[in-house]
């Protein structure tokens, strides 16, 4: 048997039991139609579980089952008891299954039986009796039913939102990464890949003018030292923001009118609740004017907050055809020192309108106007302001109107309501008793007490329950009233909605018992009557409790989906935040260094073109070679960046066996250095060799820019278990900022690694070392490293 079969059989078995039981115990045995009155019950009880997949049917059954057992015999009326709770099951489950066509034809055959069941055996008060029955047993489940039928649609498309967004959120990820390199690439292509084209060009002229055109030749380097500053100029600042972690200094995406609700959030968190409304339909903003719209907000909200002290806030977007209106309205301080001037000057060069200023009925207003279009916002082409500084906002086509919005409003109306209907029935009651006028002022007592529903149930309640009884005690009997009923078990139903704890448990307490308190005063009752007065009482509460409960889980699906489009958006704008990072280091390890040995070889090219135009030639021919390579490992930045391949992560990475010749490369520049390596090599992981050949390649290219001449030792130290690397140059300069980028870069690559990296002055010069554990100690001789050593030596 499935499982979601099982507990409905057990509750159905129950059922049918319980009801048998009633018959043959509450019901004497001479009573007529003993047989048939068991067949009904059992119709009854598979009905009641039924419900839950075919309710007009389930309803229909339970109704006519209410209805035929009082014809068989008034005992069955009296002396049974769940039986004639039923119809609330069926008509709960009506209200959360059935269709509306269903609906339209249960609801009035349910109503029209429910007299028939209740009226001819009602000595007291046939009609209002049956009218209240009808409307207890099947209006309000039908009603509550379809409240938790609404709220169970909008979580589970609440949980459906969260499940997409929780999909969406790697591709979404992997999109803003894609978007990124993309946008790089261009920057990159714009920045630096010209200028390495330019420079490579002139380093071919100058190599073949050298020996014939001298002059032009000088011009030629001196062209190609310029070109190479300004590049790295702009590298450094396109490396400077794309390791900057500030999301405003990046290009990451600008806070926009679409980010509102989780702004009002996060203020509503920090102290000042705050209700968002936004009305028409939406328009796409310029990304200025939808950066102005957002800060008016929020830095209106900061305000309020921080120095208004203020302790409510609303905040208003109105989209127009032409215009966009902003309001922000607070209860705080309106105090002349709210910085907004510089928000006033963002509203006025996009040609809007901006007021700042105190409220007539208290607390302080900022209102803006902007134009899409950016042009001028005036009275006449925005007729809707009146004076200079007033907002004239439509009312809403779509919803409830606004004052309807407040539920303090909605309970001073349905409090009304109550009292006109409480009125009206003490005044036309054929059983009136006592003076008119204190009726008419207990009426009003017991409808008024709805206005505290919400913000104070039990009292509420209290206060119902003994207006209800005072006016049975001292003036017109309530049998025959229906409102002091229906505002008892709103109350009742308030306490279970709007209140936790031990509060909620005496409101349960005191609507059953003043039920049952109002029961006993009506007179000698049946066993019967008192069970359905507690019963009733009892449910009102607990459907409060369910709708309480189906309110807060679709209040926390709110909040949990929310969460998920930020964490969303985190992610995106964390992903492209460490997808810059990999750039940049990647960036200054493939062309900062190129650019800065073409820059030192064409100067040294240029000083001594004069005296020896060999070695001028031999420096061009290295621009030449050198930046044909830095534009070849371009290349595959730039291809892998702008389609998102890996073509550059399968080329060739350089490694800690080509230092010899990274060496060589730099003593050919200038820069007098020497290479030293100790001990046995043993392979090091793709990665690792790749950051030990950085290491050594910021250290030479820090010596070659901040101390050309000074001797510098290169030192590779192999042990069994780690590797240190030392470059130590001569000169006590201090080779640039602290906080340069290359060292910067490396000392996360070590770190990575869970190795360190030390840089600082030393016995007079400069020395970097790092120190990085070995994970594979397996030995490889290597003889193409040691020739290369040799050669730099020589």
């Amino acid at each position: 048997m499935p499982d979601r079969l099982r507990l409905p059989l057990l509750i159905g078995l129950a059922v049918v039991v319980e009801l048998q039981l009633e018959l043959a115990l509450l019901v004497s045995g001479g009573t007529p139609y003993r047989a048939l009155a068991s067949l009904a019950l059992l119709a009854m009880a598979v009905a009641v579980v039924a419900g839950r997949w075919f309710p007009l049917t389930a309803l229909l059954t339970v109704f006519a089952g209410v209805a035929l057992l009082p014809m068989l015999s008034r005992h069955y009326y009296d002396e049974l008891f769940l039986a004639f709770a039923s119809p609330f099951v069926v008509s709960f489950w009506l209200g959360l299954r059935a269709t509306r066509w269903e609906l339209a034809v249960g609801i009035p055959l349910a109503g029209a039986l429910s007299l028939v069941a209740t009226t001819p055996y009602d000595d007291d008060a046939a009609l209002s009796s049956g009218v209240f029955t009808a409307l207890i047993s099947v209006g309000a489940p039908v009603l509550i039913g379809r409240l938790l039928r609404g709220r169970a649609a909008l979580n589970r498309a609440l949980r459906e939102k969260a499940a997409q967004l929780e999909r969406q959120r790697a591709v979404a990820a992997g999109r803003a990464v894609l978007d990124e390199r993309e946008r790089i690439a261009g920057e990159l292509h714009d920045v630096v890949a010209h200028a390495l084209s330019a420079m490579t060009v002139q380093a071919t002229g100058a190599r073949r003018l050298t020996l014939t055109r001298p002059d032009l030749a000088r011009e030629a380097f001196a062209a190609i030292e310029s070109t190479g500053r300004e590049a790295l100029d702009e590298l450094r600042r396109l490396l400077g923001v794309l390791r900057s972690e500030d999301a405003e200094s990046t290009l990451a995406p600008q806070p926009s009118l679409r980010h509102l609700r989780s702004l009002t959030r996060r203020t509503s968190a920090a102290g000042l609740p705050v209700v968002l409304r936004v009305d028409g339909d939406a328009v796409e903003l310029p990304a200025g004017l939808d950066v102005t719209a957002y800060r008016v907000i929020q830095e209106a909200l900061a305000a309020a907050r921080e120095l208004g002290a203020a302790g409510r806030a609303d905040v208003r977007v109105i989209y127009r055809a032409e215009t966009l209106d902003l309001e922000v309205r607070d209860d705080g301080a309106s105090v002349s020192t709210r910085p907004l001037a510089g928000i006033r000057e963002r509203v006025l060069l996009h040609g809007g309108r901006f007021t700042s200023a105190p409220r007539r009925s208290g607390g302080h207003a900022v209102r803006a106007t902007l134009a899409y279009d950016g042009r001028p916002v005036t009275a006449r082409a925005n007729p809707e302001l009146k004076r200079p500084g007033r907002l004239t906002f439509p009312r809403a086509r779509r919803g409830r109107p606004a004052w309807l919005r407040r539920p303090g409003n909605v309970d001073a109306l349905v409090a009304g309501l109550f009292a006109v209907a409480a009125v009206v029935e003490v005044v036309v009651s054929p059983d009136r008793e006592g003076p008119l006028v204190a009726n008419v002022a207990l009426a009003l007592g017991y409808a008024s007490v709805l206005v505290w529903r919400r913000r104070a149930p039990v009292a509420a309640l209290a206060g119902a329950l003994g207006a209800a009884l005072l006016m049975d005690f001292a003036l017109t009997p309530i049998l025959n009233l229906f409102v002091p009923f229906a505002i008892v078990l709103a109350c009742a139903y308030a306490t279970g909605a709007h209140r936790d704890g031990a509060r909620t448990y005496v409101g349960l307490v005191l609507a059953v018992g003043g039920l049952l308190a109002v029961q006993a005063a009506m007179g000698p009752r049946v066993g019967a009557d008192y069970f359905f007065a507690g019963l009733i009482g009892a449910v009102a509460w607990f459907a409060g409790r369910v709708v309480r409960a189906r309110t807060r889980l679709t209040a926390e699906l709110h909040e949990a989906t929310a969460r998920l489009a930020e964490t969303g958006e985190d992610e995106q704008r964390q992903a492209a935040v460490d997808e810059r990072r990999r750039i940049a280091r990647e960036m200054h390890d493939v062309v900062a260094h190129s650019i800065s040995v073409m820059v030192v070889q064409a100067g040294g090219a240029r000083r001594i073109l004069a005296r020896d135009a060999g070695r001028a030639v031999e420096a061009a021919t290295r621009i030449e070679r050198t930046g044909r390579e830095a534009l070849g490992e371009m290349r595959n930045l730039l291809g892998m960046l702008s389609d998102g391949s890996e073509r550059a992560a399968l080329a060739p990475q350089p490694r800690l066996a080509e230092i010899g010749e990274l060496v060589a490369r730099a003593r050919a520049s200038g820069l007098p250095a020497v290479l030293d390596v100790c001990g046995e090599r043993r392979a090091l992981p793709a990665g690792l060799d790749l950051t030990a050949y950085r290491i050594v390649q910021e250290g030479l290219t820090n010596a070659m820019k901040h101390a050309p001449g000074a001797p510098t030792t290169v030192t590779v130290s192999w042990a069994p278990h780690d590797l240190a690397l030392e470059i130590r140059n001569a000169a006590g300069q201090d080779p640039g900022p602290r906080g340069g980028h290359g060292l910067v870069g490396m000392a996360e690559r070590v770190r990575i690694y869970g190795g360190e990296l030390r840089a600082g002055p030393d016995d007079g010069g400069w020395r970097v070392s790092a120190h990085l554990p070995l994970t594979e100690r397996v030995a490889v001789p290597d003889g193409a490293a040691s020739a290369a050593a040799r050669t730099a030596r020589r």
